[in-house]
């Protein structure tokens, strides 16, 4: 039997080529950088004389998750109204809700009536949830600011006008929180529609 022959030179070849094909591979596989995490918007406000007393900030963020029975869960990073001026406020004079974000109401006892949308500027899709997270209802709800092209909206009267359109945003049961999305943005991510009982929310509690 012939065995093959290697010079000294041939085997510190071989050893080379060998090397860097272990190393080649073993860079190749190393996992890519981990994205940079997407900054929240900061809100945009409503320039008008309605506005001015509001505050401009923006409230405290929770990751949020939105589920549903064969769906994939959608992500959702929301500001937090915990407070009673924080709910009172809500998205009053925003000039726009950006897509993926929201506010989330949260409160310590059940409630059965609804929310209005006095001086709000953005359409919203606003899910009521019960203490387990589980959608009680999702009603879409047009927004209420005065009449500027009449320009003749007293304040009692806007309000009046947009406490009886509120009429049809009272929800089918008690609920505990709610959420307010962007109208029609829900849908985008497949979950529009009529309510589908299947939908769950979940949050973590944000930060100090």
């Amino acid at each position: 039997m012939n065995f093959l022959r290697i010079n000294t030179a041939s085997a510190a070849l071989i050893f080379t080529i060998l090397v860097v094909v272990i190393v080649i591979p073993a860079c190749g596989s190393a996992s890519p950088p981990a994205p940079a995490a997407i900054e929240y918007p900061a809100p945009s406000f409503i320039a008008s004389q309605d506005c001015e007393g509001l505050e401009h900030g923006m409230l405290p963020l929770a990751n949020l998750t939105i589920s549903s029975r064969g769906q994939n869960d959608i992500t959702v990073q929301v500001e937090v109204a915990d407070e009673a001026s924080e709910r009172s406020q809500g998205l009053m004079c925003r000039d726009t809700i950006p897509s993926g974000t929201g506010m989330l109401f949260t409160y310590d006892t059940d409630r059965s009536s609804g929310f209005w949308m006095f001086n709000t500027y953005a359409p919203i899709d606003i899910l009521y949830l019960d203490q387990s997270g589980h959608v009680v209802d999702n009603i879409y709800m047009s927004p209420c600011t005065r009449g500027l092209s009449e320009g003749s909206d007293t304040d009692d009267g806007w309000k009046t006008r947009c406490a009886t359109e509120a009429n049809a945003y009272i929800p089918s049961g008690a609920w505990r929180n709610t959420l307010e999305l962007p109208a029609g943005w829900l849908e985008t991510q497949g979950l529009g529609g009529p309510l589908d009982q299947e939908i769950t929310v979940s949050w973590s509690t944000p930060g100090p």
